[in-house]
């Protein structure tokens, strides 16, 4: 009977082990996970500061010229319930105010970034890939400049959360990229694409001069609708525009003043047949 009760109590032994031995790289690759996950949260929200801390102004000109970007999981202060809502609100406001054509979106694409001016991280620590601008963990405590004052002042990082919106519409052949900041809400720029040119249309385009009439045509009837949208949507004060239309540099760029008096300049610029719009976002 002893000899029983070894030979099972081995045989049980055995088994447990190769079970555990079994399932150890998963309990260990879960448990890695849990860490990563923890420390990106500390890297995403924890040392970095939320766009609470910066002026619309500051942030239109980070959405401008900010060169890296780091993927989060969430934003800080809005979720993604908010943000679809305020890109809905943002494509309505431009198709009234004649900038967007009439669009139907059902499907957004959301992701939250923080876009960072400056050097933030190395290129080979903390899991950050240099050639895609992400960051897939890490702690950052040790290995930033002070980025207390996220506006800067010329010198130093700066860096604020911002929600990269997609949408597209197949009816009219339109694709869209919204930048929007974490803590208003606000549109902070715009990249539209529009595909499927009606082959006859491009017989316009043969002639330069057509072109250059579509083109002013084109920005002064857009810039009027930009013009009014911020004044209503961001309280800016407008106080003047100038248009250029040299080779394939077609822009119109707007002068303002926000409530501080500072001085706003923003850019609506498109390629010359017109299937490529940029606002506020220096490529």
């Amino acid at each position: 009977m002893n000899n029983r009760r070894g030979i099972a109590a081995a045989a049980f032994s055995a088994a447990a082990a190769l079970i555990f031995g079994f399932f150890l790289p998963d309990l260990a690759g879960r448990a890695a996970d849990q860490k990563m996950s923890a420390q990106a949260e500390t890297f995403a929200l924890g040392k970095v500061p939320s766009a609470a801390d910066a002026r619309m102004a500051d942030m239109l000109k980070l959405a401008d010229t900010y060169e890296n970007e780091v993927y989060l999981d969430h934003g800080a202060v809005s979720e993604e319930s908010d943000i679809k809502r305020s890109a809905a609100d943002i494509i309505n406001r431009l198709s009234e105010y004649g900038v967007l054509a009439k669009m139907e979106c059902e499907d957004y694409s959301l992701s939250p970034v923080i876009a960072v001016k400056g050097k933030m991280l190395s290129d080979d620590a903390y899991g950050y890939d240099d050639a895609d601008h992400t960051a897939l963990t890490g702690d950052i405590a040790e290995n930033t400049i002070d980025t207390s004052d996220q506006t800067g002042s010329g010198t130093g990082v700066q860096m604020g959360i911002i929600w990269k919106c997609y949408v597209s519409d197949p009816q009219t052949g339109i694709d869209l990229e919204i930048l929007v900041d974490d803590r208003s809400g606000k549109m902070l720029s715009f990249n539209l694409a529009r595909y499927g040119a009606d082959p006859a249309a491009e017989e316009v385009y043969r002639n330069e001069e057509e072109i250059d009439k579509e083109i002013q045509e084109d920005l002064r009837g857009k810039s009027d609708g930009l013009k009014t949208f911020c004044e209503e949507y961001y309280g800016f004060r407008y106080t003047d525009r100038e248009y250029r239309i040299e080779g394939s540099s077609c822009f119109v760029r707007f002068f303002f003043e926000d409530e501080n008096g500072e001085n706003i300049v923003l850019d609506l610029e498109r390629d010359r047949y017109g299937t490529v719009y940029t606002w506020n976002r220096t490529l």
